[in-house]
């Protein structure tokens, strides 16, 4: 449920008008426990809370505004919330926007088309059973100490073109970080970028292209030169088949010929107020110190206890084999899920 705040009544004297806002957000808990062997020989176990498991706990706050001539404006500030002992908050999302006939255009903090593409096509969403979905987290997440870019693009102007095609929708990105910039030094983190999305009727495809100035890969290892550009490629694709929904990704982030490769399959079948759900991914992160394989299986399900609540057990397993050697990690999560 969506809760709508007024603003002050001294604002409403000075303006003659009442500004709101509406809150929104979720809080996750679940009771986690993950395991990892090497060369066969369990090396670390971990059991505790988390409230990282199904969509992190956040709280956001957002609002619209009619100009009038067909013109909106918009705002949006979204903020993770960490709710273990000495948890913290942290920016999401923070936004302004217009909106009309001309399309939409945002500018702030965003999560990038790339996380919508590849989120979209995963039945677990962003986050799962032992941390974070597979092709998501080596793709997009924690791929350098520039912020987080490609998964959320600080300093970004976003444009969303009007559908001049059913169907069809195009979207352009621009992000002006300027990180380390000072002096003349080599800026990092700036990025160009589109969305090709097309929807029709349970079928959703959608292609993504960013090129990020020097960007490090943490998942393969590389370190990014200050003259050179970070690739990242999307595709992804949806079918409703209505007793199942199957998904399709894949991706790859590179520079200079190393980075990582993945894929992912998945399918979702609903049963009454239960969702099961098995997603089965490959990839391969190429390094100048060898190849990684990697391989990984989430599989679980989804029960609504409400409209609003879901009661959840996700599991994930996953091997990264390097010099036939193989990493295993295996868990699960087991939680509560509340939006409002």
């Amino acid at each position: 449920m969506k809760k709508t705040l007024v603003a002050v009544a001294a604002m409403a004297a000075v303006t003659g008008a009442l500004a709101q806002a509406t809150i929104y957000g979720n809080i996750d808990q679940a009771i986690t426990k993950s395991t990892t062997t090497v060369a066969g020989k369990q090396t670390a176990t971990s059991t505790g809370m988390s409230s990282y498991q199904m969509g992190s706990s956040q709280i956001g706050f957002k609002g619209e505004e009619d100009l009038g001539g067909g013109l909106k404006a918009s705002f949006l500030h979204e903020m993770g919330v960490f709710t273990e002992q000495n948890g913290g908050v942290l920016t999401r999302q923070a936004y302004v926007g217009l909106s009309g006939g001309f399309g939409a255009l945002r500018a702030g903090k965003q999560y990038s088309p790339s996380f919508f593409n590849l989120i979209g096509s995963d039945p677990f969403g962003a986050t799962g059973g032992s941390g974070g979905t597979y092709v998501g987290n080596l793709l997009i997440g924690n791929q350098g100490a520039d912020g987080d870019n490609p998964l959320r693009q600080a300093n970004a102007i976003q444009y969303e073109a009007p559908s001049f095609v059913p169907g069809v929708r195009i979207a352009l990105t621009k992000v002006l970080a300027g990180a380390n910039s000072a002096n003349g030094a080599p800026k990092k983190a700036d990025s160009t970028g589109y969305a090709l999305l097309y929807t029709s009727g349970p079928l959703n495809v959608g292609y993504t292209s960013d090129s990020i100035k020097a960007q490090n890969i943490a998942g393969a290892g590389v370190t990014a030169a200050a003259s050179s550009t970070t690739k990242l490629t999307s595709f992804a694709a949806q079918y409703d088949l209505g007793m199942a929904k199957v998904t399709y990704s894949d991706g790859k982030i590179m520079n200079n010929g190393r980075g990582v490769k993945a894929s992912m399959t998945g399918i979702a079948v609903p049963m009454g107020a239960a969702t099961l759900m098995l997603t089965s991914s490959t990839g391969k992160a190429n390094t100048t110190g060898g190849d990684t394989t990697l391989k990984g299986m989430q599989y679980g399900g989804n029960y609504a206890l409400s409209k609003r609540t879901v009661a959840y057990l996700h599991i994930n397993n996953s091997t990264s084999t390097k010099a036939t050697v193989a990493t295993k990690v295996n868990g699960y999560g087991l939680g509560i899920h509340h939006s409002f």
